[in-house]
């Protein structure tokens, strides 16, 4: 069976056997949090298998890193220099600022209209529309998990939107595939060094994406889908952008939720 260690900046780790990283968390998490109550983990995965997992209320990280299978005797040291390095390399979450596109009255009000929506097909566009004034990319989709036809592009955005909205994805395919499939948020700031990456949408669009945000529209254990950002006009996503668009997604879910449409349960394996 797998080995993961699992840490928390400035304890010791954990290291446990588990089927897979997600059951490492639910094992580890609890003895490492201490007396901080967590609300809901944020993950996220980075191109070595490493897991970054963040309470968004709290804050706290946590890092779910393999080992090797034959490592009996795992290297405690380099395991919690390896997390420490993650969790810097992320960063810690950052409080709201002023500069914000929308003020927080503003953003409750759209995020309202999600909820409200008549129909799902709506709140889909309403939802892209938010999460991509609230940071800046250049291309943006919303990505609808159905139960025969695959992943499909619900909403898009951007200059070749016309050419992705034809476009249908098996479950898997690429980092929306990952996303889905496991409920997981993705943050990936150079998709050539990342294996994941599925070429075949770039060669059929004529688009060429360089960092992706994929964040699940996740509810109790349905992912309906994902919310995916390309191509970061900063240059790169950061922590906060993952943050923004996650509200986004939250409120989506909800809406998707309540009407009872479509979704697949996530799998966790």
């Amino acid at each position: 069976m797998p080995l993961f260690s699992v840490t928390r900046r400035g304890q010791p780790s954990v290291t446990v056997n588990a089927a897979n990283w997600i059951v490492a968390m639910g094992e580890a998490i609890p003895k490492l949090a201490g007396d901080v109550a967590i609300d809901r983990l944020a993950c996220e995965m980075l191109v070595n298998g490493t897991v970054i997992a963040r309470d968004v209320r709290s804050g706290v990280g946590y890092v779910i890193l393999p080992l090797a299978a034959s490592a009996k005797e795992p290297d405690t040291e380099t395991s919690e220099q390896t997390a420490n390095e993650a969790l810097d390399a992320v960063g810690e979450p950052s409080e709201p600022e002023d500069e914000d596109s929308l003020d927080s009255d503003s953003l409750e009000e759209r995020l309202q209209e999600i909820r409200d929506a008549e129909r799902a097909t709506g709140a889909w566009e309403l939802a892209l529309d938010l999460a991509a004034e609230l940071i800046s990319v250049e291309a943006a989709s919303a990505v609808e998990a159905t139960p025969r036809a695959g992943l499909l592009f619900a909403a898009v955005k951007g200059e070749q939107a016309s050419k992705l909205r034809a476009l249908r994805l098996p479950y898997g395919a690429g980092f929306v595939g990952v996303c889905v499939d496991q409920g997981l948020r993705l943050r990936v700031n150079d998709v050539d060094q990342d294996s994941r990456h599925y070429t075949a949408v770039d060669e059929a669009t004529g688009f060429h994406t360089r960092n992706v945000l994929c964040v699940p529209v996740l509810s109790e254990k349905l992912c309906y889908g994902c919310l995916q950002m390309l191509n970061a006009g900063e240059g790169r996503f950061t922590g906060r952008d993952a943050e923004l668009v996650t509200r986004v997604a939250d409120v989506l879910a909800e809406r998707l939720l309540a009407a009872k449409v479509g979704g697949r349960l996530r799998r966790s394996d």
